[in-house]
């Protein structure tokens, strides 16, 4: 039970963590300035619909394609943690990250005339982070029927997150602030940081003594 426990507190926070759904404030309200109110209020439902099915989608395809490649749970571990690490260090110093979007992707999203599906559903939300976390806690999961469940809800919540801090962007900024949002993000990539460190600590743990590999 207790390991129930521990994989879904580890993957709520993993997941919440990377799609930051309250450092997506700033970046939506940029994304939808051009967009006339009436479309507007359409958009949070649309992306939140989509990021969700395009992540679950990918993340469980991926589990796949690192079987038919061969690539061990311990080595996707530690490269699946460095990289997650990187992105936590742009939250951390207020960098934008090329995890979420990229400076081309950002030019091409002021000339989108429907920003739902991009940039906001993909990349900004089921960006490459989003896509490798849930990659590699499916794996973690190792087919459990409760963990994945676990990870489908966790990612439900935060999706369903995104949906209502899109929905109450304006609120929130006016509310919180620019520097209220940025101070937010940086106490997550803290978190980040941490699980980071502890699915490359796990993966080396797997390697030197798979009998001993952790359930997260």
């Amino acid at each position: 039970m207790g390991g129930i426990f521990h994989f879904a507190a580890a993957a709520l926070a993993t997941i919440f963590t990377m799609v930051d759904p309250f450092g997506l404030v700033p970046m939506y309200l940029a994304a939808v300035s051009a967009t006339p109110a009436a479309a507007r209020r359409k958009i949070p439902r649309k992306a939140a619909i989509i990021a969700g099915i395009v992540v679950l989608g990918t993340g469980v395809a991926g589990r796949e394609v690192l079987h038919l490649l061969g690539i061990s749970l311990p080595a996707f571990s530690i490269s699946g943690g460095a990289l997650l690490f990187l992105v936590a260090l742009d939250m951390i110093f207020g960098r934008i990250t090329g995890a979420r979007e990229t400076a081309q992707e950002r030019n091409e999203a002021a000339l989108a005339a429907d920003p739902s599906v991009f940039p906001i559903a993909f990349p900004m939300i089921a960006g490459p982070g989003s896509i490798l976390t849930v990659i590699l806690l499916v794996e973690l999961a190792k087919g459990e029927p409760v963990k994945l469940a676990i990870i489908v809800l966790a990612l439900a919540l935060a999706i369903v997150t995104c949906y209502l801090t899109m929905s109450f962007a304006e609120r929130l900024m006016r509310l919180a602030g620019q520097t209220g949002m940025h101070v937010l993000t940086r106490l997550l990539g803290v978190v980040l940081a941490a699980l980071a460190i502890q699915f490359v600590l796990n993966g080396i743990t797997g390697y030197l003594h798979p009998e001993l590999l952790p359930a997260i």
